[in-house]
């Protein structure tokens, strides 16, 4: 069970915009989580670039992964995402590999902002953050962090009053010839049937594919508003303009009416930054091996 949004914590009005928040630390202040693994053709686009979809699943495999490192899976094994900012200030690329390194920076007593940073080894650096909600699978509602778990993710964190403040707009614009609808594939869905974070930014590639605002440095929010369950169909809305890209997702009820409120809210908007530079060519063997495979 998802808890109602409206009774997790806090301030529906944003407190920030997409494009102003800021992230309380720039790099981990002592030892953190690592993990290294290989870039997957899986995660890449047609120009061998890590897509956010691809990004959202190695945050969702480095947070399982700490999980069961720590030994958490026993004390405190219940959590679900509420937001995930993406920073790409130098996209990954395949092949190569992702060093990834994973801390806490902020607390409450019941939810936390975990951090990971994302650096490849032919170039690549990706900042992110998640706020990260701990719920009892009783009750379906946040509960608080295990004694031993609180312990060991205030070891850095300069924040221990952390609040939810909301950093999207819920509120989309008018229906318009934009609007799609898309039914979710069963292989979109996570073992508690709720749709995987993954798959939420996939919709987003889909809409941003060929937009410049991919070919440099951006920001992509996303924000959990409502569990979108298994067998569900979605609206999709958005709209593109000087500021960036916007996207919400309306369940649709068995009449294809959309719901009022949308389950989900994204923002992709700028950052500082040159547009990025191609990625280096393949050895030529490669190619030569590619070819013949072909």
């Amino acid at each position: 069970m998802t808890p109602h949004p409206d009774r997790v914590a806090g301030v529906s009005t944003p407190a920030w915009t997409p494009s102003t928040y800021e992230f309380l630390q720039a790099a981990p202040p002592g030892p953190s989580f690592e993990r290294t693994w290989p870039v997957r053709t899986g995660d890449v686009d047609p120009g061998r670039r890590v897509r956010l979809d691809g990004i959202a699943r190695y945050l969702q495999d480095m947070a399982n992964d700490e999980m069961f490192h720590r030994g958490f899976d026993a004390t405190d094994p219940y959590w679900l995402v509420r937001r995930s900012i993406i920073d790409v200030h130098e996209p990954l690329h395949w092949p190569s590999d992702v060093t990834l390194l994973r801390w806490c920076e902020s607390t409450s007593s019941r939810w936390c902002n975990m951090r990971i940073t994302l650096r490849g080894s032919a170039g690549g650096h990706v900042e992110t953050e998640a706020f990260w909600i701990r719920f009892s699978a009783d009750s379906g509602m946040p509960t608080h962090i295990s004694e031993g778990g609180m312990e060991y993710l205030q070891q850095h964190v300069t924040e221990t009053r952390l609040r939810w403040k909301a950093l999207n707009t819920a509120t989309p614009p008018e229906p318009s010839a934009r609007d799609y609808t898309v039914k979710l594939r069963a292989t979109d869905f996570d073992p508690y049937q709720h749709l995987n974070n993954a798959a939420y930014l996939q919709l987003v590639e889909d809409d941003l594919n060929g937009d410049p605002l991919l070919a440099a440095p951006h920001r992509a929010i996303i924000e959990y508003l409502a569990p979108i369950p298994l067998g569900s169909s979605v609206q999709v809305r958005s709209e593109r303009d000087e500021a960036g890209y916007r996207q919400w997702l309306h369940l649709l009820d068995a009449d294809g009416a959309p719901a009022r409120k949308p389950a989900a809210a994204v923002s992709v908007t700028p950052l500082p930054g040159a547009p990025f530079a191609p990625p280096a060519p393949w050895p030529p063997e490669q190619v030569e091996r590619i070819e013949w495979r072909a």
